[in-house]
């Protein structure tokens, strides 16, 4: 390419210049990522996307105000003690005196309002209010335990007190009055202040319960004695969780990455030097890359630990195919200024043929709606333009002046034993070494047995691709929990000892011009029944199901206590003749609202408003919804959701007729829409790849070598193991999830860069030599064992994600390094097989020159006067480039 062969003039006339340019930029960049603020953690709320369960949980937000219950979880010898108390209530006024967590209580005038606790319970008992929790603290200091002891058994004999605080004590002894643990819940205002969505609504909340977190962190290890205290909000674990997840990346698997691309490095190049300068390439592209995420201001997410493997992968895939092509060109010709050139155009053409396809893979993800993974696509395909940059500029300018350096001193430029290397490959002879045997595999596959070959692995593809097609598509909660967590040890225990009090909440949202109708309620009544049918997934306690109607029910009830009206009571009464519940006409529903918002009833307290709402334009009643406890147990979202959309049939089937709209929303319903998106998302990102790809290859290989059928030729191996993964997901138990979804863009985005270093090698020996084993052959050996060397770093990089804490991550870990092997083997055992059939068919095979690829002996070698100066053989390590 025209262009290439410019860069390269450019490299070896100013090599300094080139250098000096690269590390301008990078200084750059590099003042860039350290001057950015402070990243926070990672959030969940960008995983959300816009869709109509989303709309109506944002609608209810911003009409309604809701509430969310966040846990703390209390833990000693015994909690039912004076001491223990007296942390309870400590930990309860550092709570309300930070300004985020008190700005956020349901009851701004009486804090501890908002607050469930034992100490607070008892309270009553001891004839005091639990109002001024500093009063009550002092209260508790003065009691003895037995005094406390005896406080509970009597509450506890009360049916109604001891309803309410039985639910409080975990591994309670009721014989000895001890218990092991308690909770402190805190009513947080959650819906949507003025501006806010219901995802910012979500960060602000998460951003409560990470204070919270740290509150409880820090009296539990500096302040409390005998009382260790954890909160069990999702905001506080999501960064309990990233903070382990992150040391766990550092001080334990990055250590390990880092030791295995040194060894495979080192194995490969037998040179310190090229080492050193493929690991400062690699440092170069980093640093770009999480640059250009601080200038396109992109969120932190989980996504960025994977950034630096995959750039690993890919840049000493770039560097080592560019450092053995220089190798075989200075063995060659002797000029180390012709193979540097020669290296940047033919390899470089490669590289600049893969770096565009894989971008292609990742920036596909920007048709997701998922933000996180839209960002991660930007910005790795815009470090594999960085590493690209860097690795045909800045790594050939070192080399160069590296190089030049030795000849100047007389010295070697490349060792004896990479020489005979070299020279062992080019020749064809045997190795003993086990890459190459294995690496000869797909030589012999190729030129006797091509049509055998294709055969059988279109057979494995047929199978794998009947059993990728039984993959599932699931959210499983847990999986984020990593077990050697504490703070996720002390969830599970929460779960263990109180979940009965620990409900998850879903809702039934209804829209429409006007509400307030006798079809309407009578459907909400119908579904309210539907609910209660099945309690597998569902509550079947009807004391959990929250409405309008209920609220009128109990405002019309003399059983409801606080709530009962008798003025209401009787109104509704006479405007439910027939007894079921439901005011009988239009007329009745709207009198009955009527007095509840506008007349008389205005001012008494019922739960009627927190569930229909008055616009007060148009004087109608234009959104309501029903709460219910639903039970997934962060596992079972497809079920919940299954179960609520069955059970709104009543009220689906007025849509029409009444001019309403329902949607199941909540937790389970909006995890569901967030798997269907990101399955959505690989189908979609799988698609434009390959039609991009083969698009791109196509036009290239059309352009360059006048061959069109290679780029889809180069392309099917990609798409074979594409299949084989979805197949290998299948057989051990994978299912497609947050992280394991990427894997469709990435198998085609990394797995086409193989083969195209294939393909153009292919093409290249072919044009050179026109000898089919010869090109076969030095395709294999040569490209060959660059690309193994650069699938074996990737492999073994992604590799060590299987030892994450996090189950997603150790997933995509294996799945990725799968994905690399298996692009590899098609690339070195699949593909040659197909382009030797294409070269026959096309006729591209008619000359052979059998003596075309032969170089001289050692000691032939020795006498060319041209390259004897230029590589001379080493004699002692001192005089070798190693040193």
């Amino acid at each position: 390419m025209e262009q290439l062969d410019v860069l390269a003039k450019q490299v070896n006339r100013n090599p300094s210049v080139v250098i000096g340019a690269i590390m301008i930029v990078t200084a750059i960049m590099f003042t860039i990522l350290v001057t950015a603020p402070e990243a926070g953690d990672p959030s969940q709320s960008g995983f959300i996307p816009e869709n109509e369960v989303v709309d109506a949980m944002t609608d209810i937000g911003e009409k309604f105000s809701t509430e969310y219950s966040v846990v703390t979880l209390i833990k000693s010898d015994d909690v039912i003690s004076s001491s223990t108390f007296v942390d309870i209530l400590e930990l309860q006024i550092a709570f309300t005196e930070d300004e985020d967590i008190s700005n956020s209580l349901t009851d701004q005038q009486t804090k501890a309002n908002s607050i469930i606790s034992l100490p607070n319970s008892l309270a009553s008992q001891f004839n005091v209010s639990s109002a001024n929790l500093s009063e009550l603290k002092s209260l508790y200091e003065g009691k003895s335990d037995q005094e406390i002891k005896s406080a509970l058994q009597n509450a506890i004999e009360d049916p109604y007190a001891g309803a309410a605080i039985i639910p409080l004590l975990g591994e309670f002894d009721e014989n000895s009055t001890t218990a092991k643990s308690t909770i402190i819940t805190l009513k947080l205002d959650n819906s949507n202040r003025e501006g806010e969505n219901s995802v910012q609504a979500l960060e602000r909340v998460a951003k409560v319960e990470n204070v919270m977190g740290t509150i409880s962190m820090d009296y539990r290890e500096n302040v409390f004695t005998g009382t260790s205290a954890y909160s069990l909000g999702q905001g506080a674990m999501d960064a309990e969780i990233n903070s382990q997840f992150e040391e766990d990346i550092g001080s334990r698997l990055m250590p390990f990455v880092l030791g295995f691309i040194l060894l495979v490095l080192y194995l490969t190049f037998r040179s310190r030097i090229d080492m050193l300068l493929t690991l400062v390439a690699l440092f170069i592209s980093i640093i770009w890359t999480f640059a250009f995420g601080v200038i396109l201001d992109f969120e932190p997410s989980f996504f960025l630990t994977i950034i630096p493997i995959l750039l690993i992968g890919l840049g000493v895939d770039y560097g080592i195919h560019l450092t053995m092509r220089y190798r075989e060109g200075v063995v060659e010709n002797g000029d180390i200024d012709k193979a540097n050139k020669t290296a940047i155009i033919s390899v470089g053409s490669a590289l600049l043929f893969a770096t565009i396809t894989t971008m292609i893979g990742f920036f596909s993800n920007l048709s997701s709606e998922i933000v996180p993974i839209k960002e991660f696509g930007i910005q790795t395909g815009l470090g594999i333009l960085s590493a690209f940059i860097i690795f045909v500029t800045f790594l050939p300018a070192c080399r160069i002046v590296i190089d030049r350096y030795y000849e100047s001193k007389g010295k070697n430029v490349l060792s004896q034993t990479n020489i005979d290397i070299i020279k062992a490959k080019k020749m064809g002879s045997e190795s003993d070494a086990i890459s190459d045997k294995f690496m000869s595999i797909g030589s012999i596959l190729a030129l006797k047995y091509p049509e055998k070959t294709l055969a059988f692995f279109v057979v494995l593809t047929l199978i794998a691709g009947y059993g990728g097609s039984q993959i599932s598509s699931e959210f499983n909660a847990e999986d984020f929990l990593p077990q050697e967590v504490e703070v996720v040890k002390q969830f599970n225990y929460y779960q263990d000892n109180f979940g009965a009090s620990a409900g998850e909440v879903s809702f039934i949202y209804i829209s429409g011009e006007n509400l307030a109708t006798n079809q309407v309620f009578q459907a909400i009544d119908n579904t309210q029944e539907q609910l209660l049918i099945d309690d597998t997934y569902v509550s079947g306690d009807p004391n959990n199901i929250f409405s309008a109607l209920n609220g009128m029910r109990n405002l019309a009830s003399s059983e409801s206590g606080y709530f009962y009206n008798a003025t209401f009571a009787e109104m509704f009464n006479s405007k439910d003749t027939d007894n079921d519940g439901v005011p009988d006409t239009d007329a009745d529903v709207k009198e009955l609202l009527d007095w509840v918002f506008v007349g008389e009833g205005v001012n008494q307290p019922s739960m009627i408003k927190n569930f229909i709402y008055y616009d007060e334009e148009t004087g109608e009643y234009t959104v309501s919804y029903i709460m219910l406890t639903t039970k997934s147990k962060n596992v079972f979202y497809v079920e919940v959701s299954d179960e609520l959309n069955k059970d709104i049939k009543p009220l689906e089937d007025i849509e029409t007729s009444s001019k309403i709209k329902v949607v199941a929303t909540g937790q389970p319903p909006i995890f569901v829409v967030v798997m269907d998106t990101i399955t959505a998302t690989m189908i979609q990102s799988i698609l434009y790849t390959i039609a991009l790809s083969s698009l791109v290859l196509t036009a290239v290989f059309w352009f360059n070598d006048g061959q069109p059928l290679l780029g889809i030729l180069t392309i099917i191996p990609v798409l074979l193991v594409l299949t084989w993964i979805l197949g290998t997901m299948v057989v051990i138990g994978y299912t497609l999830n947050v992280m394991t979804t990427l894997i469709g863009a990435l198998t085609i985005g990394l797995g086409v860069t193989y083969a195209i270093h294939i393909s153009h090698r292919f093409i290249e020996e072919l044009e050179e030599h026109h000898s089919l084993e010869k090109a076969v052959n030095n395709t294999v050996k040569n490209t060959g064992f660059s690309l193994f060397g650069a699938a074996m770093t990737t492999v073994l990089s992604f590799g060590v994600l299987s030892q994450s804490i996090l189950v997603p991550m150790q997933q995509f870990g294996t799945i990725t390094a799968l994905t690399i092997l298996f692009s590899f083997l098609s690339s070195v055992w699949v593909l040659p097989s197909i382009l030797v059939l294409w070269a026959r068919q096309a006729g591209l095979t008619e000359h052979s020159n059998e003596h075309e690829n032969k170089i001289p002996e050692p000691k032939e070698k020795l006498e060319n006067d041209d390259i004897e100066p230029k590589v001379k053989m080493a004699t002692t390590d001192d005089e070798s480039e190693e040193e």
